[in-house]
């Protein structure tokens, strides 16, 4: 008989530990006969959490190659990108041009080197998910933002702490975001923002689904940053809140075209999170949680 995840519904292998697509727990924790509990499955690091997502997509890309028309879109997009990238070249570089640059990304990996390119591939990667999984199903008649009002409330509640401990978890989120923003766009500037934009949105998201690759990435990243514990549900909503928050930040920073500021910016938040995180002792808020 075939498992699904209680967290994000895809399939289970009958022997999974955890859920390839979102890394939650295949088995909840049980009882001993004395009553004891018994914890699940360890939750995977960052790196097998990425390769069994890896292997899902390749799945995913076979079943897509049986129907072509369900590439139609993605493919697109891909002749897009090609002339809002070569008319730039050529000379042709007016405002809607370089809207329509902002708005699909087009510009992605055209700045900043071999790093920049790197950057650029998997921000279009990123973005081309986030057209398939939260813009196209809006023309089927699909609701994708359905429960966005209760992601905004998980994103203001997760920024609200209460003492300096809790406060370095949404700080280590922002730091993570505005490096992830400036390794995306290559140089950080406006026309590449919307990467910033796109990982707003995917990170609230992710706060009202408890669910998904977001989530599943984050809660790895927690669970080895608090050496393999299974870290609470606000732990994981605040990290993920701080990036979402640093996103934000990443595009209104691109206004000040300097290409490193964010990454500036990310690695002095991440020093002040860790700080935080092992100086300060947990408040009253940590200890209730």
């Amino acid at each position: 008989m075939s498992k699904f995840c209680k967290g994000c519904g895809a399939p289970l292998a009958p022997d999974a530990a955890f859920c390839a697509a979102c890394g939650r727990a295949a088995r909840p924790e049980t009882e001993n006969p004395d009553g004891a509990a018994v914890p699940g499955p360890e939750i995977p690091g960052p790196l097998a959490f990425l390769k069994a997502r890896a292997r899902l997509g390749a799945e995913s890309l076979r079943r897509l190659l049986k129907s072509p028309k369900q590439l139609i879109p993605l493919l697109a997009l891909g002749v897009f990108w090609l002339i809002l990238s070569v008319l730039p070249a050529l000379g042709f570089d007016p405002w809607p041009v370089r809207l329509l640059s902002f708005l699909t990304f087009a510009q992605g990996g055209m700045y900043g080197g071999v790093w920049g390119a790197l950057g650029g591939v998997i921000g279009k990667g990123v973005f081309a998910c986030f057209v398939s999984t939260v813009l196209l199903p809006l023309f089927h008649g699909k609701h994708p933002f359905k429960g966005m009002r209760g992601g905004l409330r998980g994103f203001v509640s997760g920024l609200a702490v209460k003492s300096a401990h809790a406060a370095a978890l949404p700080v280590l989120g922002a730091g993570m975001a505005l490096i992830a923003f400036n390794f995306l766009t290559g140089n950080a500037g406006m026309v590449n923002s919307m990467a910033g934009i796109v990982g707003f949105v995917l990170a609230v998201k992710s706060l009202w689904s408890a669910g998904g690759f977001f989530w599943g990435l984050v809660l790895s990243l927690a669970s080895q940053m608090s050496g393999g514990k299974v870290p609470t549900q606000q732990t994981v909503s605040r990290l993920i809140a701080g990036y979402a928050a640093g996103s934000a930040a990443g595009t209104a920073l691109s206004v000040f075209r300097v290409p490193f500021l964010p990454y500036a910016l990310g690695a002095l938040l991440l020093i002040a999170g860790l700080i935080l995180k092992l100086a300060a002792r947990p408040g009253k808020e940590a200890a209730s949680a």
